[in-house]
């Protein structure tokens, strides 16, 4: 298994995480994710979303990775 961070392309700000389905190459999740970008970036009105990525279309690719985070005391 593999997943990918992906960041916005103009604050790099981590938008979320997604676990790549079985076959799928970082390179295809990379391409994907930069024509997303075209549309949906900081520098225009609609902003990314993890979740509306793989919804447009990009299911067949990955789906969304819930990440938590543990700080031990």
């Amino acid at each position: 298994m593999n997943a990918l961070i992906l960041h916005e392309k103009y604050t790099e700000e981590i938008i979320g995480t997604v676990l790549l389905k079985e076959g799928v190459q970082n390179s295809q999740i990379c391409d994907a994710w930069d024509e997303y970008q075209l549309t949906h970036n900081s520098n225009l009105d609609s902003q990314p979303d993890i979740y509306d990525f793989v919804a447009k279309g990009n299911w067949e690719l990955c789906e969304v990775l819930e990440v938590d985070f543990y700080q031990p005391h």
